[in-house]
């Protein structure tokens, strides 16, 4: 069963409650990764709690569902493998799953702000550098969503 039809799965039996639709979730659990990833490498180096917090943000759109772990690090394992290959290339990718996500309802692009906030926090002081920042600005305006609401 591929990554997509595992979280439609999922969904089915537990989306619904949560407001995400069907066609939604395939594209938020890699937006959330994405986003995440854009903020670890913002500052030119990953920080092992950034890395569990992206675990951590995409396990929690998924419900808490510890049986999809594996589909969520396949997919971190691809950006981390972008970036490694190179950044510019890494940047450009994950640039381009959030975009494909740009029009999600609000409440989903919000929650993936956040979730890229919260791996910015998750680093060795719990602030976001200013590179992470100015990740975090280029995921809102992507995402079209107002930096000023989301205390950026």
């Amino acid at each position: 069963m591929s990554f997509i039809d595992a979280l439609i799965g999922h969904l089915a039996q537990h989306g619904a409650r949560h407001g995400v639709g069907s066609d939604d979730l395939p594209l938020l659990v890699p937006a959330v990764v994405a986003a995440g990833a854009l903020v670890a490498f913002a500052d030119g180096a990953t920080d092992p709690a950034e890395l569990r917090e992206i675990d951590d943000e995409a396990l929690g759109c998924l419900m808490g569902d510890a049986t999809r772990t594996e589909d969520i690090h396949r997919v971190l394992a691809k950006h981390l493998s972008n970036y490694d290959r190179d950044t510019k290339f890494g940047h450009d990718r994950a640039l381009a799953v959030l975009a494909d996500f740009s029009d999600a309802p609000e409440d989903q692009r919000a929650l993936v702000l956040r979730a890229a906030l919260d791996v910015g926090g998750a680093g060795s002081d719990g602030a976001l550098t200013q590179p992470e920042r100015d990740a975090a600005l280029e995921i809102a305006r992507i995402l079209k969503l107002d930096p000023s609401t989301h205390g950026l």
